[in-house]
């Protein structure tokens, strides 16, 4: 008999063999199902306040633009769950580039989105509650990063994580909130006794 005509008889998988492949796959699914209630969790928690840090930054950009950012950082972050040791403060530091690159996109210069004061649109304006319109109003008189530096304060990070954050250093974040909250106080100053506000004053 030809050697190419035999059957090569292959041998059955031992039960216990099995039985370990079978432990090894629910034991995967049980992970996968923690990890994703894990990032499900942050996604319930974190999104709102993501996409109101993104409107601080942004005052150009109305609710569904920081949205798809918001939306899109997390959606990255569900494929790197495992290995982001800061999910609060990476997924701060990944939507704020999609808006640059989304603003970008849209036509505006990277340099005038970093340093002009921007303007909220309509329908943003009417998303928003009132109080919170205000602090927007607010923040859109001083530039980008000190937009952005105070908004991240606003969500409780230290000056160590903010540097993080935005690639500074802490003295540079410390200049930039010393600056903005300066700004903030002659704004809250100026509203509370009814004066119009000259930004070339």
């Amino acid at each position: 008999m030809d050697d190419t005509d035999a059957t090569v008889p292959v041998p059955d998988i031992p039960a216990a063999a099995a039985r370990d492949s079978a432990i090894d796959d629910q034991e995967y699914d049980s992970v996968a199902s923690m990890l994703h209630e894990q990032w499900d969790a942050c996604y319930r928690a974190e999104m709102p306040r993501l996409i109101l840090y993104l409107m601080k930054c942004f005052g150009d950009s109305d609710m569904h633009d920081a949205a798809d950012a918001a939306q899109s950082a997390f959606t990255e972050l569900l494929t790197k769950w495992n290995t982001v040791r800061s999910p609060r403060a990476w997924l701060r530091t990944v939507a704020f580039r999609q808006m640059l690159r989304q603003n970008a996109s849209a036509g505006y210069p990277l340099d005038m989105l970093r340093q002009e004061p921007a303007t909220v649109s309509a329908s943003a304006r009417l998303e928003v509650r009132e109080e919170t319109q205000a602090v927007l109003g607010w923040l859109r008189r001083l530039p980008l990063a000190q937009r952005q530096v105070l908004a991240l304060i606003y969500d409780d990070f230290s000056y160590r994580e903010i540097a993080q954050i935005t690639g500074t250093s802490q003295a540079a974040v410390r200049k930039n909130a010393e600056r903005a909250k300066r700004t903030m106080k002659q704004l809250l100053e100026i509203t509370t006794y009814g004066t119009t506000w000259n930004a070339g004053a």
